[in-house]
């Protein structure tokens, strides 16, 4: 399936992305990182406090943050991969749209990461084929293991 038009020209022509959840944006991770940083509109109704809510501000005017929400396909595609994980029962609609909005910008044909701490999450994109960054604490063992197309190192 191709991304959506939207999402693949609000990422501008960028080769790596960067699909962050709630926790890499509290570590601020999207000030750190040399590629496009994505989050959905889930994930930033998660940020409530005022520090972290100025930052996540501040990352979006710098155009280091860009905040999308994915096709209404993809997030069907996540539901079905986070079933396949055994994960879809610890997953928020921030997580799966998360994992949605991933696979919506692989299907633009631009490389992507998932940067999350939570195990579920990670699971969950390891089943879909998606490579992930741990944030701040070692990643899980399957996540660690697997190439981005899901085969054992």
């Amino acid at each position: 399936m191709k991304g959506s038009m939207p999402a693949c020209s609000a990422i501008g022509d960028v080769d790596r992305v960067v699909v962050l959840d709630t926790g890499a944006i509290l570590a601020g991770l999207q000030l750190r990182l040399p590629d496009r940083a994505v989050a959905t509109e889930l994930v930033i109704d998660e940020v409530k406090d005022e520090q972290s809510r100025t930052l996540l501000e501040r990352s979006i005017e710098a155009q280091k943050l860009v905040v999308l929400s994915p096709d209404p396909a993809y997030l069907s595609d996540a539901i079905a991969y986070a079933r396949s994980a055994g994960t879809a029962g610890r997953l928020s609609r921030a997580d799966l749209s998360v994992i949605g909005m991933a696979l919506e910008l692989r299907g633009c044909g631009k490389e992507v990461v998932v940067a999350t701490d939570d195990y579920a999450v990670q699971l969950t994109a390891v089943a879909a084929g998606l490579p992930v960054i741990p944030v701040r604490y070692p990643g899980v063992r399957e996540a660690r293991r697997r190439t981005p197309s899901g085969q054992s190192k």
